[in-house]
């Protein structure tokens, strides 16, 4: 390889040694041409832990916080979409009935309310057990607030 010359900068030189590489051809066989570079960095994780998260991700694997974070957001859609389903038979079964067999239709919303609770319960106390393992704080996940998800049910379905 060529010596830099003196008045030549470092950024100068290089440049003028990749033109050089690249009207030769040398780049023209590299595998993955054309494409993206892969993002091969996780900005969250402290330098000395990347390497094992490149082999742990290369493998077909992932941290299991990750893994637990992936569950419970899969569990709380199955939650909320069962509770929406409900609450559109609810309402529909509302329009249906007459005045007088309300009290029992009433009767089974409460249930299914109570089975959302429950698991929403069960929820948070993941998402509690969750957040103590991430390693940042912005990583952490919001516990679920009940009146934030039937007002959220009930913007849906106005």
């Amino acid at each position: 390889m060529s010596k830099k010359p003196d008045d030549q900068s470092w950024e100068d030189w290089i440049e003028e040694k990749i033109r050089e590489a690249q009207q030769k051809g040398l780049f023209d066989d590299l595998s993955g041409k054309g494409k993206p570079l892969p993002h091969r960095r996780n900005p969250f994780l402290p330098e000395e832990q990347q390497l094992a998260y490149d082999l742990l991700r290369d493998s077909g694997h992932t941290l299991p916080w990750i893994e637990e974070g992936k569950a419970i957001d899969a569990r709380l859609d199955k939650a909320r979409r069962m509770l929406a389903r409900r609450y559109r038979w609810y309402l529909a079964e509302r329009e249906r009935r007459p005045g007088h067999k309300l009290a029992a239709l009433e009767q089974v919303w409460i249930r299914h309310r109570q089975e959302f609770e429950s698991e929403i319960a069960a929820i948070n106390a993941d998402i509690r057990i969750y957040n103590l393992k991430v390693p940042s704080l912005t990583l952490q996940k919001h516990i679920i607030i009940l009146k934030e998800e039937y007002d959220r049910l009930r913007s849906a379905s106005d």
